[in-house]
């Protein structure tokens, strides 16, 4: 929900130069796990998370891990994937109502466009940017930056065709530049 992202290789932490330009002097939780599903999020907000911040703002960035199936749970449906995301805001807002909560798209997965994950991502967004009309919520979409004109991924830009480079996490932090309350 924010803050400078998790490394997911050794290559280092590769958006701490995009937060730390983005961000500033701001102080910044990153309460983003690998590996996070909705649930796991509801249950830590269930446990107080939440309780006790005042921040003027929340970025949630949730779902792509609930398409795949594990040992402890199984994949989950675009629809059961949205509702997750819905009562992730609806407890983010009760917590925290002083946030403006700005709740990403879920990226685009896979390297070419046909990936069978894209089509559920694209059902997943259909139903979560609905959620922006509350004035609490700003929905930003931005996988036509993350995507080549022929919606295909660039390791450039997604090193794994999943999980953002340096320069992902660049137009990432360019895309919340004006939506963030600052």
């Amino acid at each position: 929900m924010g803050g400078v992202p998790e490394d997911y290789s050794s290559k280092g932490n590769r958006g701490t130069d995009s937060w730390k330009t983005l961000f500033r002097d701001r102080s910044v939780l990153n309460l983003g796990f690998g590996w996070d599903r909705t649930q796991n999020v509801l249950k830590r907000i269930e446990l107080g998370e939440l309780d006790g911040l005042s921040p003027k703002a929340i970025v949630l960035l949730i779902g792509t891990n609930n398409l795949t199936s594990s040992k402890n749970a199984r994949e989950n449906t675009p629809t059961e994937i949205a509702e997750g995301i819905g009562v992730i805001l609806e407890k983010s807002a009760a917590k925290c109502p002083q946030a403006q909560i700005i709740l990403m798209a879920v990226f685009p997965r896979g390297e070419k466009p046909n990936n069978p994950d894209r089509a559920k991502i694209a059902a997943i967004n259909g139903l979560i940017g609905k959620f922006a009309t509350k004035p609490q919520i700003t929905f930003l979409d931005i996988t036509a930056k993350l995507t080549n004109a022929d919606g295909s991924i660039s390791k450039d830009v997604l090193s794994d065709f999943l999980h953002p480079s340096a320069k992902g996490y660049a137009i990432w932090a360019e895309a919340l530049r004006p939506v963030l309350p600052y």
